[in-house]
């Protein structure tokens, strides 16, 4: 075969290579979308079109699988995983705010590594739930949203492997572990206040009596 040959199957290759990223980059960006809208509508209570969309990210991502498998070069690149992150995060996120669990990563065809970081980051999200609980004074929710962050971020923290193996894990977890303090700060305050209420409350019924 001569070196004209060689060069153009090769070329013939990265064409295809290109024409699969082409197609892949436009429906990773849109699960990511997605997710972000879900992760929304949990905050707001709207837990079945979190869902929804939940659905309809994972319905993406698998499209972008179909086509990325054309492509050997890029598989190897896992352009996905940002997308899976985020699918963790949003669906976790939903399934702690609508009935205390957590989403297993088979449910949405999750891989391990992207399951993991994106779990180190529904910690965030569940500050902000746990702050709009303190700001409307629900206090005990927030108290066991904390637990559910600090019960997070322990498991996580035991999966003690090196970057190579967990790419951004020890990152997200030491971040998490800042965000866990600072909202333990919060709920801590807010149950001392909630307490001294009610002893002035009850310093007050006793004067009337």
């Amino acid at each position: 075969m001569g070196l004209s040959e060689i060069l153009q199957e090769i070329t013939r290759e990265i064409e295809l290579d290109d024409e699969v990223r082409e197609k892949v980059l436009p429906l990773a960006r849109s699960a990511v979308r997605l997710c972000g809208e879900s992760i929304k509508k949990s905050h707001r209570g709207q837990f079945d079109e979190a869902r929804r969309l939940i659905q309809e990210a994972q319905n993406t991502i698998m499209d972008a699988e179909k086509e990325l498998s054309r492509s050997r070069f890029l598989s190897q690149s896992r352009p996905l995983d940002t997308s899976y992150q985020e699918l963790a995060e949003a669906a976790n996120l939903l399934s702690i705010l609508d009935n205390g669990s957590f989403t297993e990563p088979s449910k949405h065809d999750i891989p391990s590594r992207p399951y993991l970081t994106g779990l180190a980051d529904t910690i965030g999200e569940l500050r902000r739930a746990t702050l709009d609980c303190l700001r409307s004074d629900n206090v005990r929710k927030a108290e066991n949203l904390l637990s559910t962050m600090e019960e997070i971020l322990e498991g996580l923290g035991a999966i003690d492997y090196p970057h190579a193996l967990v790419p951004e894990l020890r990152r997200k977890c030491d971040i998490g572990r800042g965000v866990v303090e600072r909202t333990r700060g919060d709920v801590t305050t807010a149950v001392r206040q909630e307490k001294l209420v009610g002893e002035l409350s009850k310093f007050e019924r006793k004067k009337e009596d």
